[in-house]
């Protein structure tokens, strides 16, 4: 579901953005009067690119700062506990001993028996030196994991339960590169997927105090930071899928165009085209709305059109703009220099 939210959020957010903040910034800098850059010009296009960029960067930060934010607040068995990552069975003991008084339902009463079941859990599962290992790399699913009584038992059954995660999202990968889809920067998505294959593979197999030595990670567990690595991981395949448009619109062609070339951009003019044919017959059918109720309005408007198409029509004939020009010269040569209209 988060995965599924992440996808929404990221199929209109960045274009939403970028066109609010272009609004805003031309309302800002344009003068009353002057016209504002529109949609489909060039100037229009070069500075959405450079917005969208900005724009797309800064939400792939958010989206990394919001999971790690996530992540870190979300209670684990030590934390539930008040114990450091690498108490030993005596701090264990001391905590849960002290949690116990203060949570027991004798105290508390049946409301806290759930918060009290929890801590038990937390207390039992970490004092285990196997499940302890376990739970360090796989995370809380390991309560459901029936049968396994080693080390290896549960390493086996973590890794089987990875198999199908990358062996689906490599599928996925190759099906759209055959596609054509996701070409942009399709090696160093492969590159990526499959270090991180390689990173889970380290984290779940070595030592706990060997996996990772950079600080801000340093207050996750095993299990916590590839749910965060997968997390990056995902939002940033979304982020060069928002971003290779730009890139591509930003392209110059050195070569002669081919017929084979210019067909999808004039497939993709004619479906615009008739978008906005259908989009102004939209928006006239609306206009005239008011009157579909009144057979008497409707005739003066059409009247009233046919006058305004039959003027403009006259206007727009090279004889009778010739002969207005003159009529409107000659005025000025014979009028007084301070009459209206000489000017």
């Amino acid at each position: 579901m988060s995965a599924l939210l992440s996808f929404i959020g990221w199929s209109f957010l960045p274009s939403l953005a970028t066109s609010s903040l272009l609004s805003f910034w031309y309302r800002l800098i344009t003068r009353a009067g002057d016209p504002r850059p529109q949609p489909g010009t060039p100037t229009y296009a070069k500075a959405y690119r450079r917005v969208n960029f900005l724009v797309i960067t800064l939400y792939l930060l958010y989206t990394i700062y919001e999971s790690y934010n996530t992540i870190l607040l979300q209670p684990n068995f030590y934390k539930l506990l008040s114990a450091g990552m690498r108490a030993n069975d005596r701090e264990l003991k001391g905590k849960f001993r002290r949690l116990t008084v203060m949570y027991h339902p004798d105290k508390v009463g049946t409301q806290g028996e759930a918060y009290f079941v929890m801590l038990k859990t937390a207390y039992d599962t970490l004092l285990d030196p196997v499940k302890r290992v376990a739970y360090d790399r796989f995370g809380p699913d390991i309560l459901e994991w029936r049968h396994c009584s080693s080390t290896y038992d549960y390493l086996i059954r973590g890794v089987t339960m990875m198999v199908p995660y990358y062996l689906g999202s490599a599928l996925v990968l190759v099906i759209l590169s055959v596609l054509g889809k996701m070409e942009f920067g399709r090696y160093w998505r492969f590159y990526t997927f499959f270090s991180m294959m390689v990173l889970e593979a380290l984290v779940v197999t070595r030592p706990f105090h060997h996996f990772t030595r950079i600080p801000i990670l340093n207050t996750l567990l095993p299990f916590e930071q590839l749910a965060l690595a997968r997390k990056i991981l995902f939002t940033t395949f979304i982020a060069i899928s928002q971003l290779a448009p730009l890139f591509q619109q930003g392209r110059v062609i050195t070569g002669p165009l081919t017929a084979e070339a210019l067909d999808p951009h004039l497939d993709r003019m004619a479906t615009l085209l008739h978008r906005t044919d259908a989009e102004a017959s939209t928006m006239l059918t609306q206009e005239l709305l008011p009157f579909d109720a009144d057979p008497g309005m409707q005739q003066m408007l059409k009247k009233k059109l046919e006058e305004w198409m039959i003027e403009s029509t006259i206007r727009g004939t090279p004889e009778v703009r010739d002969a207005v020009g003159k009529v409107i010269q000659r005025r000025r040569t014979d009028a007084p220099a301070s009459a209206k209209g000489t000017k």
